[in-house]
């Protein structure tokens, strides 16, 4: 499944209806050629089991690569299983339960619960064809960043086989009946954004809002992290430690947002497109390239613009990058594990295919130098802001800490909790959550 829309609702209710029947001691079935395979004797087949969720357009590729990878490896049988809507679900289940397949991808805001309780491990470079992890990474644009959510303690435990960032769609029309040009007159920084918002803005009599100039994602709690988060760190600090001048001030201006300027707020949100799409918002900036054929479907037209930057930025990262990495179970055999990385490069040496086919983009070189790339329009932008972003805290207790973020949010905005008051109260219950130790 991948990150978009409303769907993260879904993907973090699931995740903590998951934790419950693990916690019941629910019995999880065995995965078949998972972690429990015995090592393959000598003259048979190894057995790798890869979980995928079901993204119909790159299954169809998937398919086609993993038959040419068992027509080049022999020696290798794949068991491709594609998973539909409760795939986070079981995954979780099956890796908790010591099961689960041998390669699967799933998302970054599981890479650090994953690592804590040793279930992946690092990427064999050996397995790839290659000299070492250095030179795998030299294949990514600014892989420090681009491959940072698969990165502990130097060592990367997944290659991405889609990377995602946010940006800012605005619709030309409204702009033009507002009297501004959506791209000479797109706000740079969070302080133009109000002004500019605010002359997009049209309300009825009695105040509401018929039409918003620009709002954020109020649905999911990890939008605390991918949005909210990150204008901290613009400003030089951390969604981790609250009780600093960078966490109030951004808070203050979600605050603001909502109850003094009236621009926005969950009443209004249905959705990370749905308001673009129909024209009730002119920017939109929790967008990323997937969106695009959805908003043109919609006959929509428009631009593509960087998310703002603070004035006085100490970082100049954007939204948060966010990436599906393939990663391999540290339960399954040695030989196991090795066929298993050998074909998730086989899945992801194909860059300009999968963006051709599925819109899923792999940050390789050969990828952003190709004419494909470059022929489709504002793939500059997801790409520049991809070089300078971060990924969100890469934490054990990633959904528990998005949550604690989104109740101080909500006691400042819906119940008038003063924010020093509010982000102590959320720092307290984040130290205490970082102190419990991981299940393993």
């Amino acid at each position: 499944m991948h990150l978009r829309k409303s769907k993260f609702a879904l993907l973090f209710a699931l995740f903590m209806v998951t934790a419950l029947l693990v916690a019941c001691g629910v019995p999880v079935a065995p995965a078949g050629g998972g972690a429990a395979a015995p090592a393959a004797a000598s003259g048979q087949k190894i057995k790798v089991s890869y979980w995928a969720h079901n993204f119909e357009p790159r299954v169809a590729l998937d398919k086609k690569y993993i038959e040419q990878f068992m027509k080049d490896n022999p020696n290798i049988e794949v068991d491709y299983q594609v998973i539909p809507a409760d795939f986070d679900a079981k995954l979780r289940t099956a890796l908790a339960a010591g099961n689960g397949p041998d390669l699967f991808a799933q998302w970054n805001g599981d890479t650090g619960t994953f690592y804590a309780q040793g279930t992946i491990v690092p990427v064999s470079a050996e397995a790839l064809g290659m000299g070492s992890q250095d030179e795998l990474m030299k294949l990514y644009v600014a892989p420090e960043n681009t491959l940072q959510g698969a990165i502990f303690d130097g060592k990367l435990y997944g290659i991405p086989n889609e990377v995602s960032i946010y940006a800012c769609y605005a619709n030309k029309k409204l702009f033009t009946e507002a009297g501004l040009d959506a791209e000479k007159d797109f706000p740079k920084t969070w302080e133009q954004m109000r002004d500019v918002a605010e002359k997009l803005t049209k309300r009825d009599a009695a105040g509401k809002l018929t039409q918003q100039g620009f709002d954020f994602d109020w649905g999911a709690s990890v939008w605390m992290y991918l949005e909210w988060g990150a204008m901290v760190r613009q400003l030089g600090g951390s969604e981790l430690k609250l009780d600093t001048p960078e966490a109030e001030k951004v808070m203050q201006y979600w605050v603001d947002w909502v109850n003094k300027d009236k621009l926005g707020g969950a009443a209004y949100w249905t959705g990370q497109t749905e308001e673009f799409i129909a024209g009730k918002v002119a920017i939109k900036c929790g967008i990323g390239s997937w969106g695009k054929p959805d908003v043109e479907k919609a006959g929509i037209d428009y631009t593509v613009q960087p998310v703002p930057i603070w004035e006085n930025a100490k970082n100049k990262n954007h939204f948060d990058i966010y990436a599906y990495f393939h990663m391999v179970n540290a339960r399954s055999a040695p030989e196991v594990q090795e066929a298993a990385w050998k074909l998730a490069w086989a899945l992801d040496s194909h860059p300009i295919d999968y963006m051709v086919n599925t819109g899923d983009m792999q940050p390789q070189k050969v990828l952003v130098e190709s004419k494909e790339f470059k022929d489709i329009p504002y793939m500059n932008v997801f790409l520049d802001e991809m070089s300078v972003s971060m990924y969100s805290p890469r934490s054990a207790h990633f959904t528990e800490i998005a949550d604690v973020l989104a109740r101080a949010r909500d006691r400042s905005i819906v119940e008038g909790v003063a924010i020093p008051e509010s982000l102590k109260t959320a720092q307290e219950e984040i130290d205490k959550i970082m102190a419990e130790p991981v299940k393993k």
